[in-house]
């Protein structure tokens, strides 16, 4: 276990499915998605099983869904700083700045609508690259 003294539910949950994972800190999650991973590619000597794979794929999506959130509220940030689709694109390595400024709309549609209604203001109509 990773945690040092009192074991945290991430420590000790069965995890199947993303629902089944509590809500932590992003290296506690990578840390646990790696113990299952380890067994399952002979990088460790434990016994591998069924349920390694399957919470490893259910870190996976929470880990993919984490950091796609964290990206978008960055992107946000960026838009409000003044940062341009052209620029966000740049440091995301997207080639089109209209896919960055798309996958960010979409997103500020899924926020509660104080918060949806100033980032898609910020998004704006993708011509003020």
């Amino acid at each position: 276990m990773p945690s040092e003294g009192k074991p945290q539910p991430i420590d000790t949950v069965a995890i199947a499915a993303p629902s089944d994972v509590p809500t932590t800190g992003l290296w506690l999650l990578t840390d646990r998605r790696e113990r299952h991973t380890a067994g399952l590619t002979g990088q460790t000597t434990s016994g591998a099983s069924a349920a390694d794979a399957l919470a490893a794929l259910a870190l996976g999506v929470v880990i993919r869904r984490t950091l796609n959130d964290q990206e978008q509220r960055l992107v946000l940030e960026g838009r409000r700083h003044g940062a341009t689709w052209e620029q966000l694109a740049k440091s995301l390595n997207v080639a089109d700045p209209e896919q960055v400024r798309s996958a960010f709309v979409t997103w500020a549609q899924q926020l509660p609508e104080s918060e949806a209604t100033e980032a898609l203001h910020l998004a704006g109509n993708g011509n003020d690259q």
